[in-house]
């Protein structure tokens, strides 16, 4: 069983958009990313039903990636919270959660750590702070840590390998990051060495630069997985 777990986001646009997605096109996904804020608030909570329906086969990640994340929407912190709270009465396997961007709706849902994803996502360097971000997301006891950035040099990318490493030695497997652009892509295959227990794959259109095809990225994966068990 590969160790890397792939997760692939869907985008949609359009409420129409959701009729025309096959579910046999995310079969060798492990996690399905419904990253929702390519809509409006309204059209999110009429949408989840059907998406969470049509995809109860699969572990959903919801993702609510807001504008000072990279993201596409920007809401208040009370629109926030509502859409995340209505979303987690569809049972998602998991949600994520922006923890230094929403600390206030995190707080208020502490009680579903066991189903959050506490990210952090910076697409403008590898801040120099990054090990003592990744300790206090780690300190709130949620089910996985996830940072996101964007690495200047060859030397942030293996710093990045080398802290992801440090910290799951130190404490646990459930850090989850990755160097955007093309220079960071090394970052999404090497789970298998440091230790990051979930990837971001794509299926067409990336969420996120430096992303690789989920056929390429399962494919890797594989050699590179199955060489280290040898």
């Amino acid at each position: 069983m590969r160790k890397t777990k792939i997760v692939v986001p869907i985008m949609l646009t359009e409420l129409a958009e959701l009729e025309k997605v096959s579910v046999s096109d995310y079969r060798t996904a492990d996690i399905v990313e419904w990253r929702a804020d390519f809509l409006s608030a309204d059209e999110i909570l009429e949408m989840a039903p059907k998406f969470f329906e049509k995809f109860k086969e699969s572990k959903i990640l919801f993702t609510l990636r807001t504008v000072r994340e990279g993201g596409n929407i920007q809401v208040s912190e009370k629109k926030y919270l509502q859409i995340l709270k209505e979303i987690l009465t569809y049972n998602p396997a998991y949600i994520d959660v922006e923890f230094f961007t929403h600390g206030p709706s995190f707080a208020a849902l502490k009680d579903f750590r066991d189903k959050m994803v506490l990210s952090y996502h910076n697409f403008d360097e590898v801040p120099s702070d990054l090990t003592n971000r990744l300790i206090k997301m780690h300190e709130e006891g949620t089910a996985f840590v996830k940072v996101a950035v964007m690495p200047e040099r060859e030397c942030d990318v293996l710093d990045l390998l080398q802290i992801t490493r440090d910290m799951t030695l130190e404490y646990g497997d459930h850090f989850i990051s990755m160097a955007m652009g093309d220079l960071g892509r090394l970052s999404r295959i090497s789970g298998y060495l440091t230790g990051s227990c979930w990837t971001f794959a794509s299926l067409e259109n990336s969420s996120a630069p430096g992303q690789i095809s989920l056929k390429e990225t399962g494919y890797i994966l594989d050699i590179l997985e199955k060489w280290r068990m040898i």
